[in-house]
């Protein structure tokens, strides 16, 4: 096994950086950290995980791999909620991942999307990343503040696996005034998970190339 891991899937689908003893996995199930950390992976990093497909990682299997003797940060999805779990346990990095330390963020709906299993493209697009596609509509002044209130706030009502294009696209219609959601949600500045998912390999590259802590007598 490389001597890093990060299990990474939809959040960021490629291309990814390559880094000399890193690895990457698909989305971690219950089990899959912990299979890591006695595998011999020293740094690990929780992007994506299942959340209603199969069993979810648990704090519990976070605070075991830790206890293994893996080094482990979390960012983006699945990873920034145990994060928040797990403080003890594992680095949080990134936006999402303070947003909901701090309470900005609370339900796991913020981060739950569907994908298509070849390939990640987006299905029903995660909570955090229409923020992201409103909050651009706003800084370039397509929309006002209530307008995107009132938009964000029907988002939000949908249950995660009904937050398609079409479906945002019809309510953008309705509220933002013939704005183009579809560009806003494929624009880079929009998707603020793959950008915290690149700042949490860089940190796990960071800590491939750090000394191991010393152990207490």
């Amino acid at each position: 096994m490389a001597r890093a891991v990060i299990f990474v899937g939809p959040s960021l689908p490629g291309p990814r950086p390559e880094r000399p003893g890193l690895g990457y996995a698909p989305p971690a199930r219950r089990g899959d950290l912990i299979a890591a950390a006695r595998g011999g992976a020293s740094v690990i990093g929780l992007v994506d995980g299942v959340f209603h497909q199969d069993l979810a990682v648990t704090p519990r299997e976070v605070r075991d791999a830790a206890g293994a003797g893996a080094r482990l940060f979390g960012a983006a999805s699945m990873g920034a909620l145990r994060a928040c779990d797990c403080p003890d346990a594992m680095t949080g990095v990134g936006a999402v991942y303070e947003a909901f330390r701090d309470g900005v963020l609370v339900g796991e709906d913020e981060v739950a999307g569907t994908f298509a299993a070849d390939s990640y493209q987006v299905i029903a697009y995660p909570l955090v990343h229409v923020r992201g596609a409103a909050a651009l509509a706003l800084e370039r002044g397509l929309v006002s503040q209530a307008a995107i209130r009132g938009f964000l706030d029907r988002v939000a009502e949908l249950s995660f696996e009904q937050r398609t294009l079409p479906v945002l696209a019809g309510l953008a219609a309705a509220w933002l005034d013939g704005v183009d959601l579809a560009g806003l949600l494929a624009d880079p500045a929009a998707d603020v998970k793959a950008r915290d998912a690149r700042a949490l390999i860089a940190r796990v590259a960071a800590a491939l190339g750090e000394p191991p802590e010393p152990s207490e007598a």
